[in-house]
């Protein structure tokens, strides 16, 4: 059998509407954007892989038109005439000629994952070295928007009837004294058996977080994510320190395995949200989880608000992992008004079920990329 070739790369950015506005500490989007990559192997088999931008360039660097442009005509020239194995060869080259850009990296990476899996029938998975899917559903944290307390409380209600037991709230939107105002009426409202984790997004400085990671922890809050600045690992194992009983998580400030390697070193988080696109592709995020686990930091299955296409490359992750995994939050498809794939990911009792068809377990609807394309489709072929 003849070793498969990358024959063609196309990009097309698309936006996808939200059912609701979403806001975070310091952006408000009722729209999403997507880069759908899709590599063509041999000229007839296609995986497909996503880039996210949550929210726009604020929360990583990367805006999907800048990744768009560097795969066009930095990674796909590169790629496009080389086998498609092994793929971590080709993403250290790719690395070599590319410094950063994790979420376009990873675009690509998934796409490398899918198109393998589909050649040899097997769900991506299978490829990451986890011998076989160790869990086929994972329970789903809602998360909900930085909005008023009313309005966050009539959501809650929505989503516990449909069964999901964890919420996560956003915080950072308004001054931290009003903040913990809005936190406690929103605790009040709710019923006790509900774990709540809220996520700031790194907006409070030391003294606030101090004040705030306190006072949450009275009102019941379980976990707090990324309270202080990303770089700030001193300030994070401080919070660490003088928590009892809350959990601190880091997200913005552990993309890599080695921020993963710094952070743990530091003592300056309890748990690591894990994602495909911050980390730069899913062995990557293998990694981190794995260094994680190792230092006795508990795993969560983060989410950049992915469609049905990047959850579906999240929860293939996942399920690969040997190691625990201490719920999620990709709720991505549950947050749109349309999507990305011919049918979109199962949701059942508060859990999200795991794709089991080949590569990363879904087929992408061309027409609805058409209808959602922003622009012309980019190629680059052999």
């Amino acid at each position: 059998m003849m070793t498969p070739v990358i024959t063609g790369v196309r990009t097309v950015v698309v936006d996808l509407p939200s059912r609701r506005p979403h806001r975070f500490a310091s952006h408000e989007i009722d729209t999403q954007a997507y880069l759908v990559v899709a590599i063509t192997v041999d000229g007839e088999v296609t995986g497909v892989g996503e880039g996210v931008s949550p929210g726009g360039p604020w929360w990583g660097g990367e805006s999907i038109e800048g990744q768009q442009a560097l795969i066009e005509h930095h990674v796909a020239p590169l790629i496009v005439g080389r086998p498609l194995q092994p793929i971590r060869q080709l993403m250290a080259d790719v690395d070599r000629a590319v410094f950063a850009n994790p979420f376009a990296k990873a675009a690509v990476e998934m796409a490398l994952h899918d198109a393998l899996g589909r050649l040899m029938g097997v769900p991506a998975h299978l490829l990451l070295g986890g011998g076989g899917a160790q869990r086929d559903r994972f329970p789903v944290r809602w998360a909900l928007s930085a909005a008023a307390a009313e309005e966050v409380l009539a959501e809650c209600e929505e989503v516990a009837a449909a069964g999901h037991s964890a919420l996560k709230f956003k915080m950072g939107a308004l001054p931290p004294a009003d903040d913990l105002v809005r936190m406690a009426r929103i605790v009040e409202g709710l019923p006790g058996h509900l774990s709540l984790l809220v996520d700031p997004n790194g907006t409070w400085d030391r003294r606030t977080a101090v004040r705030s990671v306190l006072a949450l922890e009275e009102m019941g809050v379980d976990v707090v994510e990324q309270p202080i600045e990303r770089r700030d690992l001193d300030g994070m194992a401080d919070l660490v320190r003088r928590a009892t009983r809350i959990a601190i998580m880091a997200d913005e400030g552990v993309c890599t395995p080695a921020d993963a390697l710094a952070a743990v070193e530091a003592r300056a988080c309890d748990s690591i949200a894990v994602k495909v696109g911050k980390a730069g592709g899913l062995a990557r995020a293998r990694d981190v989880a794995t260094i994680a686990h190792t230092a006795g930091c508990r795993v969560y299955g983060g989410t950049h608000l992915e469609s049905s296409l990047g959850t579906a490359a999240n929860l293939q992750l996942l399920a690969a992992l040997p190691t625990p995994v201490d719920g999620t939050e990709l709720v991505g498809p549950l947050l749109l008004a349309d999507d990305l794939t011919v049918e979109r990911l199962e949701y059942v009792d508060g859990d999200v079920l795991v794709p089991d068809g080949p590569g990363l377990g879904v087929d992408v609807d061309w027409d609805k990329v058409a209808k959602y394309a922003r622009t012309p489709p980019g190629d680059v072929l052999a």
